[in-house]
Formats: structure tokens, C-alpha cells, sequence
């Protein structure tokens, strides 16, 4: 699924035009790296994106379709929690500015914390039956390019909509009245208190003070004004917004892929057999890298549809059952390779992907990954995945996966 930018909405715009808020509100929430290092994900190679703050994988794997979902990765993405007050879209987005990079800004701001959790109850591809895993992965954005072309094509793009918002920004004839009488009333306040403090009699003090105490009065009812116009801005803004086609096309342009992307992970399993910490044993981790060319579009106007090319390698240490033993197990590294290719158009995204695994010490063990998954946006925060193939192992089961993953947080970052 496409990594859109077209869902951005002002906030508040009762800031400069140099520091207004924006809301990235369409961004996606992957496969957990806990889900991928299990080999149980609809994906293992994963088209890079913007992480939720918050986000929940529900899966249902089985080998014949028919299983409840009983896995569940949850992940958070900290720069969400900790970003500069002053951080910006053009850094978010590795958009340049003022002939500054920002290739590099993803390694904080695009990374991702996350735990899964899988509980087994049958033997199928490297999980054994009736045994908890959990897995723990971080990942992170690398290094992300865009060419110059697409550098001011955004910048524009940016630039334009945040003078839009300013136009478009509800009640602000009233809004400038009300600020100009509030000055003025904070003017005639503080001239009331000094002829206050240099009145000569009781008759001159009760008056001035009868005057001084109604302004302060009106100054309050004029602030509340203020207050009640400023707290319906957020609402009506994004109304006024999404019903300008202007500020739409403006969104629409910055829904911009990056043309090439470099993205890693890591994670690391243990595994519980029979659902005790007692019987607790190292299971499998790796580190990986994930290369992604956004190659082109047959229509980016009207189907908003983009071709990803991508390719993976992966290293692991794995934790290998013994063959014709229970609970026998030999430490063996693995090399995984492969790529994958996917076409997105609207909501809708169609991909496959390949990957191959060998064992450096036991060629008995390689295998291959067959996969093609079709994933569904329902909503910014709600999608669908289903995946079939043939997953590792040398007995090529079939694979079957049906996913809901969900994101929660707001993501408010400063215009320019």
C-alpha cells in the first residue's frame, strides 16, 4: 500500500504562516519485525513508510485457513512522543530545504519499537507445536533520496498549500476586530490604573475605579470571544479545507513516494514450549536491509497508482529443531535473499514476493518463500492484509495469513 501524504490537514492555524501545525494522518502501520523474524508475517519485505505513534497487528495463520487469530504485535513509533516542538514536514518527509539534506533525518523520525507475541498449537514451518514466541525488533529509515525535481515540486507544493490555509482560516475578520479591541482595552486599563494611582481625592478614585473595574470586565468578555473562535478554528479549518479543491490539489502533490529508500531491522525470539518461562530457550534473531525503488506510475493524477521494486537481505542466527528429535536443538546462520514487487492504486495494493534461505553449515535446511499478498486500506488507521504461498522449510506448507493491523496517535508537525 502506498505511503500517501494526501490526508494531511491544518490543525490550528493561528500561527504565523512560518510555524502552522500539521496533522500527517494517513500513515501506515507494517509488519512487525517480531511477526517477520517468525517467518508468520503476510509480508517479509515491507515498502518503507511513515509509522504510527501507536499501532496493533492481529494475525490469523494457519496452514488450511480455518484458524481464530491468536498472534498480536504492538509498536510505537517514539518520535511521536519525543519530536522537536519545532519539527517540520520538509524533515519528516526527507523533503530538502534551504539546501539542506534531510536523506539522513529518517533514523529517529522514521524508527519503530515493537513486541509480538505467538502462540503455536501445531507444528508448521520453523514454529513448533504448542510453544509461546516472543519477539522484539526495532526498525529504522536509513537513508532516503529524492531528486531535485521532486525536491521543489514539494517545497512548492508546501508552500502554496500553507498560504491556502491562511485564507481559508475561519472567523479571522472577527478574530482581527476582536484582537485589535483587546489591545485597546489593555491600552485604556493600564491608563485608568495610573490616573487611579495619581487621583487627589476619594470622589475622582471611586470614579476612576468604577471605570477601571467595567474594562477589565469587558476585557474578559472579549477574551472569551476570542477563546470560543479559536476553539471552533481546528473543526471548521479542516471542513473548509476538504471542501477547497485548491488546497486538494496542493495535498495531492506531496503525495510524492521518494524515489529510492534504504530501510533496516532487527529482531531477536525466544521461545516458551508449553507456555513456561521455565522452559524458556533462545529461538531465532536477525538484521536486515530492505532496498526500495519507487519506479514510476501508469496514471499518478487520476489512479494515484505506484510500481515498487524491492530487494532484501537478511541475516540470522537460527535455533534448528533436530531432525527426529523433540526438544533437541542446533544453532545454525542463515542468509536470506530476495525481492519483491508491488503495485498500488488507490486504496488497493497487489504484491509478490521471493525470497531464498541458506544455511551456511547444513545446505539440507535452504529453502524458499513463495508469497503474494493483497492488502486493503479501509480507513487512514484500519487495514486488511491476506497472503498465500508456500512459506520456508523443506517441506514447502502452505501458507495462509489474514491480518488487521490498526494505528492510533496524532502526528502534528510544523509546516515549514
Amino acid at each position: 500500500m502506498k505511503n500517501n501524504i494526501l490526508a494531511i490537514l491544518i490543525l490550528f492555524c493561528s500561527f504565523p504562516l512560518f510555524a502552522q501545525d500539521i496533522e500527517i494522518k494517513d500513515l501506515k502501520t507494517l509488519n512487525a519485525p517480531g511477526f517477520q523474524i517468525l517467518d508468520i508475517a503476510p509480508n517479509t519485505i515491507d515498502k518503507p513508510s511513515n509509522p504510527k505513534a501507536f499501532a496493533a497487528s492481529l494475525m490469523s495463520l494457519t496452514s488450511n485457513g480455518t484458524a481464530l487469530p491468536k498472534n498480536v504485535a504492538l509498536e510505537i513509533s517514539p518520535y511521536w512522543y519525543f519530536k522537536n516542538k519545532n519539527a517540520t514536514v520538509s524533515q519528516y518527509l526527507n523533503i530538502q530545504e534551504n539546501n539542506k539534506s534531510n536523506s539522513f533525518s529518517g533514523l529517529f523520525n522514521k524508527m519503530s519499537i515493537s513486541i509480538a507475541s505467538v502462540l503455536n498449537d501445531s507444528t508448521l514451518g520453523s514454529l513448533v507445536k504448542n510453544t509461546n514466541y516472543i519477539a522484539f525488533g526495532v526498525r529504522t529509515n536509513v537513508f532516503t533520496f529524492r531528486n531535485e525535481k521532486q525536491n521543489q515540486k514539494l517545497r512548492t507544493a508546501l508552500a502554496n498549500f500553507s498560504k491556502r490555509v491562511i485564507e481559508l482560516r475561519p472567523n479571522q475578520k472577527d478574530t482581527d476586530s476582536l484582537e485589535i479591541l483587546l489591545n485597546a482595552t489593555s491600552y485604556k486599563i493600564r491608563k485608568l490604573y495610573d490616573e487611579l494611582m495619581t487621583a487627589n481625592n476619594d470622589s475622582l478614585k471611586r470614579v476612576i475605579n468604577e471605570k477601571y473595574i467595567n474594562t477589565i470586565s469587558q476585557k474578559t468578555l472579549i477574551k472569551k470571544k476570542l477563546d470560543d473562535l479559536e476553539n471552533q478554528a481546528p473543526d471548521l479549518l479542516e471542513t473548509n479545507i476538504k471542501k477547497d479543491t485548491l488546497s486538494q490539489n496542493y495535498l495531492k502533490e506531496l503525495d510524492d513516494l521518494p524515489l529510492f529508500q534504504l530501510d533496516a531491522a532487527f529482531a531477536y525470539s525466544e521461545a516458551f514450549p508449553e507456555n513456561k518461562t521455565e522452559n524458556k530457550r533462545f529461538n531465532r534473531s536477525g538484521i536486515w536491509i530492505n532496498a526500495t525503488l519507487n519506479a514510476f506510475s501508469f496514471d499518478h493524477e487520476e489512479l494515484n497508482d505506484n510500481l515498487s521494486l524491492m530487494m532484501c537481505s537478511r541475516f540470522i542466527s537460527d535455533n534448528i529443531l533436530i531432525e527426529n528429535t523433540v526438544n533437541e536443538f542446533d544453532k545454525q546462520n542463515a542468509f536470506d535473499l530476495g525481492f519483491k514487487i508491488e503495485y498500488s492504486i488507490k486504496e488497493l495494493s497487489l504484491s509478490f514476493e521471493y525470497l531464498k534461505r541458506d544455511y551456511s553449515n547444513n545446505s539440507n535446511l535452504n529453502s524458499e518463500r513463495r508469497v503474494g499478498t493483497l492488502q486493503y486500506k479501509i480507513s487512514d488507521n484500519l487495514y486488511l492484509t491476506g497472503s498465500y504461498g508456500t512459506n520456508f522449510g523443506f517441506d514447502k506448507s502452505l501458507f495462509t495469513v489474514f491480518g488487521i493491523n490498526y494505528g492510533l496517535g496524532k502526528s502534528d508537525l510544523k509546516s515549514k
